[in-house]
């Protein structure tokens, strides 16, 4: 069973008839679900597990930047795919899109993600609890300028 480290590497080593347009997508895809799975998920499910944030504000930042960035960059790159499906699908005789066209998608696609992650990154922080028997626990959490998590316009104009 191949997983996204395998389709990536397949894609750096095949000939070049394999280098359409959608495998480089397929790879863009691929890089943005590694991403998920090593810079986020298991230190969310430390935290989740533990109800304490161990790593830092630092990266707390980077948890909930990077969080959103590869969720943006795999549904776009979804997007992407399906928009160069339906022009072959639906317009078989008509030129592909190019790879200078990818390539610029592909940055797009990126920098989109990355303009939608940002107001997380600058939101993200840590805060800590010293309880009466003297326990401690950090909580890595959103506190936006406008107010608290429930009550913040910024919060939800972000979430859509």
């Amino acid at each position: 069973m191949l997983d996204d480290s395998d389709v990536a590497t397949d894609e750096i080593d095949t000939p070049a008839g394999m280098r359409t347009i959608t495998n480089f997508f397929l790879v863009n895809l691929a890089v943005s679900d590694c991403m998920m799975s090593t810079m986020n998920i298991t230190f969310n499910f430390v935290y989740f597990l533990n109800s304490h944030w161990p790593f830092g504000e630092a990266y707390c930042k980077i948890v909930q930047f990077v969080s959103v960035l590869s969720v943006s960059a795999s549904v776009f790159t979804l997007v992407a795919i399906s928009i160069d499906r339906y022009s072959a699908i639906m317009h078989p005789l008509q030129p592909r899109m190019s790879r200078r066209w990818t390539l610029f998608a592909t940055i797009a696609i990126w920098l989109v993600s990355a303009g939608l992650a940002a107001p997380l990154y600058e939101a993200s922080q840590t805060f800590t609890f010293i309880y009466e028997d003297n326990s401690i626990r950090t909580l890595c959490y959103f506190k936006w300028p406008d107010g608290e998590t429930m009550d913040s316009t910024l919060e939800l104009v972000d979430d859509v």
